[in-house]
């Protein structure tokens, strides 16, 4: 997603704090991904539908899950509450 800019910062500042990372990063290491969409059901804010992509690395069992909502969608504003209140769980 080059064009995703919350994506690019997420990536810089895993750079920055890990040199595994970057490294890793840098190699392009990445088998083929599997994505799909997956629907959580939030206490706080009820359904949440999110695009799941899982990156794995070549050479070891690693294991990366990114979960996403589309952008300007009522998941989106969803995740923002969420963000903001800090309500995940009902406890």
């Amino acid at each position: 997603y080059p064009d995703d800019l919350e994506l690019a910062a997420l990536v810089a500042e895993l750079r920055e704090t890990s040199a595994e990372f970057a490294e890793r990063w840098d190699d392009f290491a990445v088998m083929p991904g599997t994505a799909g969409r997956k629907t959580i059901d939030s206490p706080a804010v009820g359904l949440v539908t999110l695009d799941c992509d899982v990156l794995a690395t070549l050479d070891s069992d690693l294991r990366i899950i990114v979960y996403t909502a589309r952008p300007h969608s009522e998941d989106a504003s969803k995740l923002d509450l969420l963000r903001v209140t800090g309500r995940y769980t009902t406890g």
